[in-house]
């Protein structure tokens, strides 16, 4: 048998295509838009790991008129699909305001009680057009731009420590920095 540097007779250096595990992957459909969502279901895309996810649509009923004082709290049952921070999207809240009014810690909804207490002071009129919050993106170039001797990981790390809120932040920076 003669030998060759790469590929010839030696069973170890000749490459085989693996079939045992079935075809290989196709990608021709990656860029097809996404299926319609299921019934009170709606697509949520999430920025930071930039995946797509199916999240249940839940109506808030707006106050009658007949209620001159509403009730101070809303009751949010959770979910399986729930997560914490969908939560505060839907009710446009700070994460720590709706850990604080239901006195626990960290992001982990099996821990939370069920169902949430959500204060009403944090809860936005839907009626209204809602400001587009900044993007965590937009935040740490607001940063940048402010406070210019940071460098990109410092102000991200500023923003993760002030649970993203960027007067916060900027106030810490500012006082570190003197």
């Amino acid at each position: 048998i003669a030998t060759m540097a790469e590929g010839g007779l030696l069973p170890w250096k000749v490459q085989k295509i693996d079939t045992h595990r079935g075809p290989m992957t196709s990608y021709k459909g990656i860029m097809k838009a996404l299926p319609p969502p299921p019934k009170d279901m709606k697509w949520i895309h999430d920025e930071e790991n930039k995946e797509w996810r199916l999240e249940k649509v839940v109506e808030i009923e707006p106050l009658s008129q007949e209620q001159k004082h509403p009730e101070e709290f809303i009751k949010h049952f959770i979910q399986p699909t729930d997560t914490f921070q969908g939560i505060c999207l839907k009710y446009k809240m700070n994460p720590t305001e709706l850990r604080r009014a239901n006195r626990f810690s960290g992001s982990n909804l099996a821990l939370a009680p069920n169902p949430l207490t959500i204060p009403r002071i944090g809860v936005t009129d839907t009626s209204l057009p809602a400001k587009k919050p900044l993007s965590k993106e937009e935040k740490i170039i607001r940063v940048l731009n402010r406070i210019p001797i940071l460098s990109r990981s410092e102000a991200r790390c500023y923003l993760e420590l002030s649970d993203w809120n960027l007067q916060q932040a900027l106030q810490d920076a500012k006082r570190d920095n003197k």
